[in-house]
């Protein structure tokens, strides 16, 4: 939520300071040719706000657009008549109504399911605002001014009228051609604060056979979605046993699945409450979809419980959503739903269901080098983007340790998981009022528990884009080594404070997968032991053995633990398992502009052969995977349904024609 509000705040300065800079620097924002002609441009802020952003944006602008014109006349007036601008209801009222018409009419357009008629539909009606801008104006003056005030002839109003009129047409003109190009590179620019839709990414118009086939599973995916979600499946080493190899929690979200497919006609297979195999057919050959029960910690910051779903207007909310269990069902479904109607080939279909994604992948592990099950002959996870994902960067999780003594301090503790950013820090001290000084003069937001204890607060985020997340460990063992330097410390920040991994000097970067990342995912420090655990991933310009050298060389005098390794996972953009999923999303959604993607998450696709990450984040839409906001819409849980239907068949029917 935080993060959201701090966009949402910089978007307002942003177009605070625009109307700003437009309204006082000469001939930008008012600009005048000649003695009787006087243009003003700043309205066009206002629709670009509304229609790239929405109605508050649109109502923000116009405000602005009125208290700075009030401003302006009072300061420097250019006519007679910006003298009557400086009463608020000519200046500030007819704007804010403008601000809040174009965020209305914006918002009604977006109903349009098409969106190029979208796009059409508010081009032509730029220039319609643009009038009404004029007419509100020149319509409040004319009533403060002659019929409340009586300052003004009829003959002075349209002498004033005239001149609106000639300045108006070419506002509108000049509305037409600039407003849409500028709408148009911001919706390409910022999908993810824009809201509007170059493709049908936001409603998919044409509804496909797989849609059709897959329809009357909506009702039964979104109810056993919520019940699977209540089961907390996160990894939990206190209720870990011979018969619960990754804690109750996941043993029971596996037995879940378990349950629904036995019910359902499937051959089910629970190996050792580790890993789930559900299966049709007999044959050697097959389609392996690769998914996981087990969830992330929920972190804190919700603002509702994250094991009961949420359903507000179309959007799911709640641990597990979208990472994995809905995209989970949705394949599930999807088998279920061919299954039915008998449209699987000669061919196998197995749906994998794993218990130990999030923290190590050992269920799979357990199927394919313990079991010695067959590989997949073609498959794919439902677990990442749409389209597909042809590349994940290398991963190596490490923890860091060592004996020291931090004068002052009892004890440190932060973190769940290696692949989170830390979104709480706490921190036992002899004295919190060094510590509070230093927080309140960064304006770093924090709690007191009592005398001695502190709660930072950061925003969580995924531990592959740790950027896109404040990590309250690293706010909290800077802010101690201001108050008591300390070399070994500050050595330490130095070497995991930076993102890119510029600490450790293994920052790579590549043009197809971006830059290596350094995220610290748990901070700890009692009686005397401080423990790191550090989450790294690699791009394509380096390798597991020139990051490990930098590990090892840039924490000499600290034990390296090892604790995870998966190698870096590339498919070639023309390989037939990638070009017949794309080809897939491409026929379901209509969306022919996204490309394959290469990201810093790692999922199943690296613990089995001829798998890819396959969905199911649509473009555009950020499902705010392991933060206190994971969500998914149900018109997307929908669509990849279908989509997975129809990607089950086509790589079917690479095997029916022998395409391996």
């Amino acid at each position: 939520m935080r993060n959201n509000k701090v966009a949402k705040i910089t978007l307002y300065a942003m177009i605070i300071a625009i109307i700003a800079l437009m309204t006082f620097v000469p001939q930008v924002g008012y600009i005048t040719i000649g003695s009787s002609i006087s243009i003003t441009t700043i309205h066009i802020v206002v629709i670009i706000a509304a229609w790239a952003f929405g109605i508050g944006e649109g109502v923000v602008a116009g405000l602005f657009f009125g208290i700075f014109s009030m401003i302006r006349a009072m300061v420097a007036p250019s006519s007679p008549a910006d003298i009557d601008f400086i009463n608020p209801f000519i200046s500030v009222l007819p704007r804010l109504l403008f601000g809040f018409i174009a965020g209305g009419s914006f918002y009604f357009i977006r109903f349009i399911k098409k969106p190029s008629d979208r796009f059409i539909v508010a081009t032509v009606v730029t220039p319609i605002l643009t009038f009404i801008h004029s007419v509100l104006t020149l319509s409040i003056y004319y009533v403060v001014t002659i019929v409340i005030l009586h300052k003004y002839s009829m003959g002075y109003i349209a002498l004033i009228g005239g001149i609106f009129t000639i300045n108006g047409l070419l506002e509108i003109a000049g509305s037409l051609i600039i407003v849409p190009p500028i709408v148009y590179a911001i919706a390409k620019a910022l999908p993810k604060l824009s809201k509007v839709r170059l493709n049908n990414m936001e409603t998919f118009q044409n509804l496909t056979y797989y849609d059709d086939i897959t329809t009357d599973f909506r009702q039964k995916l979104v109810s056993n979605l919520k019940k699977f979600v209540k089961i907390n499946s996160v990894y939990d080493e206190t209720s870990i046993d011979e018969n619960n190899p990754f804690g109750k929690g996941v043993s029971s979200s596996l037995q879940f699945i378990e349950k629904l497919a036995r019910k359902d006609g499937f051959i089910v297979n629970n190996y050792d409450n580790k890993i789930v195999e559900i299966l049709y057919g007999e044959q050697e050959k097959n389609i392996t979809i690769l998914a996981h029960a087990d969830v992330v910690p929920t972190g804190n910051g919700w603002e509702h419980n994250p094991f009961k779903v949420k359903q507000k207007d179309g959007v799911l909310t709640g641990r597990g959503v979208s990472d994995d269990k809905g995209p989970l069902l949705a394949s599930y479904y999807a088998l279920l739903a061919l299954k039915k109607k008998g449209l699987i080939g000669n061919y196998q279909v197995r749906l994998l269901v794993g218990g130990n994604e999030e923290s190590g992948s050992l269920g799979v592990y357990h199927y394919f080098e313990e079991l010695k099950k067959k590989e997949p002959t073609y498959g794919f996870t439902p677990d990442s983007d749409f389209p597909l994902i042809f590349a994940e960067k290398g991963i190596i999780t490490f923890s860091i340790l060592k004996e020291v003594k931090f004068n002052g301090v009892i004890s440190l503790s932060g973190g769940e998981a290696a692949n989170s950013v830390i979104d709480r820090f706490h921190l036992v001290l002899d004295s919190i009022d060094e510590l509070c000084s230093i927080l309140n003069s960064q304006g770093v937001e924090y709690e007191k528990v009592n005398n001695n204890e502190v709660i930072i607060h950061g925003v969580a985020a995924h531990g592959s884009m740790p950027e896109k997340g404040v990590n309250a460990a690293l706010i909290g063992l800077k802010a101690l080594s201001q108050i008591a330097p300390d070399k070994k410390l500050s050595a330490l920040i130095d070497k995991i404070d930076d993102v890119y991994g510029r600490g450790i000097e293994c920052d790579n970067t590549s043009p197809e997968m971006g830059q290596n990342s350094l995220n610290v995912g748990i901070v700890e420090y009692k009686d005397g032991l401080l423990k790191v655990v550090v989450n790294f991933r690699y791009v394509n310009t380096t390798d597991e053995q020139t990051v490990l050298t930098a590990i090892r060389q840039s924490f000499k005098g600290y034990e390296i633990n090892i604790l995870n390794k998966n190698s870096l996972l590339w498919y070639p953009l023309d390989s037939k398992l990638v070009t017949t999923l794309l080809k897939v999303y491409q026929d379901e959604t209509g969306d022919k502009e996204s490309k394959p993607l290469a990201i810093g998450g790692g999922t199943y696709a690296k613990e089995a052969k001829n798998i890819v990450a396959f969905g199911a984040q649509f473009p555009n839409y950020d499902t705010y995977m392991h933060s206190n906001q994971e969500r998914m819409k149900l018109e997307h849980l929908f669509k990849s349904m279908s989509i997975y239907a129809k990607a089950i068949v086509e790589l079917g029917n690479l095997i029916d024609e022998n395409e391996v």
